[in-house]
């Protein structure tokens, strides 16, 4: 392939450099390890003068994050190409930008939250073939610049409530504006108004709730809000709700109280919001009995949920490592559920505590020539840098 990406070079064929750029695509999106040989590729793509090859070129150095350091010059040169390709999304300079958010180079923001926004500020999406190049979702590119909420956060606002504005209050793009919200937690407190004016009779929502909650006491002039917002079909809202307030400064005694009755009186599959124990800390070791039960009577991320609220209350990582361990071991064998894996992997990093089968598991994995991820486009990429991070800092647990 890079033999071919120099043939090309040497006759100016962007027909077969294009071709070359989409082959690197295709083996990228599978094999980690073919990143070193193919990133100079792209790099020298980067000034080709056919549009569709810069998209490209673009989009690998994009999906390969800071592995693509070395040519943020290039890419913020690039910032506003108008040029496209006619079978893909977006353009040489949205893609450049997005890049350049990957490698942590502030001069992708400026405009970013505009340029995001566009696909959407008139209509309901975007039209894309899943496994081809495409731009990433609001989201994917916004949660991981945190350290720069300061500056995102006025036009994130504006283009908050210019959505809610054209579409009834709640419109597509609301559930990531609220996952960059969450993701931001007390950096996000300037936006609490527009996240109060999502709350109403007939819509709040959990992703609601969870951004209040992350955002902390900085958002207690929230509360009676929060309280007063009554979702239809939502019977649980009232211990999230009871939750969230206990994070941002309320009562968290009588949170706790709310909570351990429901997981009490709840019957599987669910049995109730367990999951919340988890953030009382030894305060609710009343319940554990009863976590323990439904931690051995579930599956799934529910059994997940219960043994981290198990260690909490109790303080003991066993028998909750042993259980996470389940969902670790299936991935060294050629297991293929990456969601449950993660969540496994960050109960686990809150523990701090492996058993000696889930750390050779682990090592097995780290080892993997592959991505750790289902999907086959740029979430391949996001999802296999999540994972490998965690195991990362697992095994480098004592």
């Amino acid at each position: 392939m890079v033999r071919l990406a120099d043939a090309a070079a040497r006759t100016g064929d962007t027909e077969l450099s294009g071709a070359v750029l989409d082959e690197a695509w295709r083996l990228l999106v599978l094999r980690p390890s073919a990143a070193p040989a193919l990133l100079p590729v792209a790099g020298r793509l980067l000034d080709d003068p056919a549009d569709p090859v810069r998209l490209r070129a673009a989009h690998l150095l994009a999906v390969l994050g800071r592995q693509s350091a070395r040519y943020a010059d290039p890419l913020a040169t690039l910032l506003d190409d108008p040029g496209k390709d006619p079978c893909l999304e977006g353009t040489v300079g949205d893609y450049a930008r997005w890049a350049l958010t990957r490698i942590g180079d502030p001069r992708a923001l400026s405009g970013l939250v505009e340029r995001l926004y566009e696909p959407y500020r008139e209509h309901y999406g975007r039209g894309y073939c899943v496994s081809d190049p495409r731009l990433p979702d609001v989201d994917a590119v916004l949660v991981p610049l945190r350290a720069h909420a300061d500056v995102l956060l006025p036009d994130l606002r504006e283009v908050m409530r210019h959505h809610a504005a054209h579409n009834g209050g709640h419109g597509p793009l609301t559930g990531a504006f609220l996952k960059v919200l969450k993701a931001w937690g007390p950096d996000a407190l300037p936006a609490l108004p527009e996240v109060v004016a999502l709350l109403d009779d007939a819509t709040g929502s959990l992703s609601i709730v969870e951004v209040l909650a992350a955002m902390g006491p900085g958002a207690a002039s929230a509360e009676p809000a929060l309280r007063a917002c009554k979702p239809l079909n939502w019977p649980g809202y009232q211990w999230n709700a009871a939750w969230a307030a206990s994070r941002m400064g309320g009562d968290r005694r009588a949170a706790l109280r709310l909570i351990g009755d429901a997981v009490l009186t709840e019957e599987g599959p669910y049995y109730g919001p367990v999951h919340l124990l988890t953030e009382f800390g030894p305060a609710a070791a009343p319940y554990a009995d009863r976590v323990r039960h439904i931690m051995e009577n579930t599956g799934g991320l529910h059994r997940i949920e219960a043994a981290l609220a198990l260690w909490s209350g109790t303080g003991e990582p066993e028998p909750s490592i042993s259980v996470l361990a389940e969902f670790v071991l299936p991935i060294a064998d050629g297991g293929d559920d990456y969601r449950l894996f993660g969540e496994a992997l960050r109960a686990l990093a809150r523990i701090g505590t492996l058993t000696p089968a889930t750390r050779a598991a682990l090592r097995t994995v780290r080892g993997f020539d592959g991505r750790l991820a289902q999907e086959r486009n740029y979430e391949a990429f996001l999802q296999d840098e999540e994972l490998r991070a965690a195991i990362d800092y697992l095994l480098a647990l004592p």
